[in-house]
């Protein structure tokens, strides 16, 4: 631990409350010019002055410690798959959450002397005539069989990689990927956005991982991403034979067994060539007029992380390790561990006194559709 504040650590608790340097100025008591210099590393943060900091953004002072924080904002170091118009305030604070796991990851890997190497395999998409044969060759490595695939959160659990789901401040991004080792690639993705999307959005990630780690950046990587996650989830060799007649309710059919929307079947079907322009303009059209662009019937089950639990449970099983021990060794309060760390598991009972709930107008906070009333079992 650093002897003194990380001034990166102060800019993340910040970003990741959602907060700008004045409004943290007024909740702390202290100047916006001084904030900015203790962001800056100009000025050494005061015992007193970390004290109304660290009860403002509701860490433990022990967060702001922490040392060799890279932020990890490089443009190959964070990949996201979000609307072209999204708040700066909105992706700094998801950014900062992936930020957050990326350091905790680290903390809990620590422990075990074994841990499983990452086995993402990195061919970028230059080495390839296409996207779908680098779709096809990273199946082939991790000996996928053919058809659909199942339980994608658990294959990018077994190549070591931790994700994380919940329910975004904002409709407008999908999902944040992060990679830098020695930490474990982290995904974190948009609870709040229908099944189909999500497991898009994580094959979407998976393209990043794969094909643009350490390059160059260029204007297509997010299409080549898209293709990438298309060609994935859906093979050309094992889906262009099921997709005609390409109608909504055959689309409908096939949703529930390849497990991504009609939207994304139909989209597959005019790349493949399967159908004209015409047609998947119409068949769009179809979509909109039955309300299904937004909200298709049929919602398909939702996967559910499980790597992160285990390994919580073997530092409570293994190290006896309490809630509040993990708590300490992540260096967040036991509100925030439960938020942060048990969302995705049922179960979870919170019982905090209601003078302790508190809200800050915006961010990974206790704010809909993150709140937190007094006793609730988490099912997010």
């Amino acid at each position: 631990m650093n002897e003194s504040v990380n001034p990166a650590m102060l800019t993340l608790a910040r970003e990741i409350r959602g907060l700008t340097q004045k409004e943290l100025a007024q909740a702390s008591a202290l100047s916006q010019g001084k904030i900015s210099r203790y962001e800056g590393g100009s000025r050494t943060v005061t015992n007193s002055d970390l004290s109304n900091l660290a009860r403002a953004l509701r860490f433990p002072e022990t967060f702001f410690y922490q040392a060799g924080t890279r932020r990890g904002n490089e443009p190959t170091e964070l990949f996201h798959r979000k609307r072209r118009k999204v708040a700066v305030k909105d992706l700094r604070q998801i950014d900062g959450l992936v930020n957050l796991h990326r350091l905790g990851s680290t903390q809990l890997l620590e422990a075990f002397e074994q841990v499983t190497a990452y086995s993402i395999p990195q061919i970028p998409s230059g080495d390839f005539e296409d996207i779908e044969e680098i779709a096809r060759k990273v199946r082939a490595i991790w000996k996928m069989p053919a058809g659909p695939v199942h339980d994608l959160i658990g294959w990018f659990e077994q190549a070591s990689s931790l994700v994380f789901t919940y329910d975004f401040i904002t409709d407008k991004i999908d999902e944040v990927v992060q990679w830098i080792p020695p930490s474990p690639p982290i995904i974190l993705v948009n609870r709040a956005s229908p099944a189909d999307r999500v497991r898009f959005s994580l094959a979407h990630a998976l393209g990043h991982l794969v094909m643009h780690l350490d390059v160059v950046p260029y204007e297509d990587m997010e299409n080549e991403a898209d293709q990438f996650a298309a060609s994935f989830l859906m093979p050309a060799n094992d889906i262009i034979h099921e997709l005609e007649p390409v109608t909504i309710q055959h689309m409908l059919e096939l949703k529930q067994y390849w497990k991504v929307s009609m939207s994304t079947l139909i989209r597959r079907a005019y790349d493949l060539e399967v159908i004209s322009k015409r047609r998947y303009t119409s068949l769009f059209q179809q979509l909109s007029r039955a309300g299904y662009r937004k909200n298709e019937p049929f919602p398909i089950p939702r996967e559910t992380p499980r790597l992160v639990k285990t390994l919580l449970d073997a530092h409570k099983e293994q190290l006896g390790y309490s809630d509040e021990e993990l708590a300490q060794l992540l260096n967040v309060s036991l509100e925030d561990y439960c938020l942060w760390y048990y969302p995705h598991y049922p179960q979870k009972i919170i019982d905090f006194p209601p003078n302790e709930i508190r809200h800050s107008g915006s961010g990974f906070d206790y704010n809909p559709p993150l709140k937190w009333p007094n006793r609730e079992i988490l099912d997010m």
